[in-house]
């Protein structure tokens, strides 16, 4: 299997999950026998990424104007 059929296959097998973590990550690395390098970008991607959204995304809503206009 090529390296980027691996990272294909981890990446299917990954989003699969409901719950993806450091742990699922690791898990598809030596299922899928990947490099440090793919398990790092893996990393990154479902983890690292993930929990920097959910806070950017409620900052967002923080900052919205409120329309309080009464009639």
């Amino acid at each position: 299997m090529s390296d980027h059929e691996a990272l294909r296959k981890a990446i299917a097998w990954i989003v699969e999950h409901n719950a993806i973590d450091e742990q699922l990550v690791r898990a598809a690395s030596q299922r899928f026998d990947l490099s440090a390098l793919d398990e790092a970008f893996l990393q990154q991607y479902f983890v690292e990424l993930q929990h920097s959204e959910p806070q950017a995304s409620s900052n967002n809503m923080d900052n919205k104007p409120e329309s309080n206009q009464s009639d």
